[in-house]
């Protein structure tokens, strides 16, 4: 399973994308950080991974997101 984890708010003026355990890529912008994580998570299902993409909302909640960027419960 591959977690994509986005921040609600920019760390040091860059949103960075946790990604299980392989890194953070970082980006300028919260909407690229997003398409990135939707792109990637949706790359690792055509190749048989599950992926799934968590967003911090303004009220410090995580929702969870699949590969189609439908909530997930």
């Amino acid at each position: 399973m591959i977690i994509f984890d986005i921040p609600y708010a920019p760390a040091n003026g860059r949103w960075a994308v946790q990604v299980g355990t392989d890194g953070h890529p970082e980006f300028k912008t919260r909407i690229d950080a997003i398409r990135f994580a939707v792109d990637a998570a949706l790359k690792a299902q055509q190749h048989g991974d599950d992926a799934l993409i968590t967003v911090e909302g303004v009220d410090g909640r995580r929702r969870t997101f699949d590969h189609e960027v439908k909530g997930v419960t």
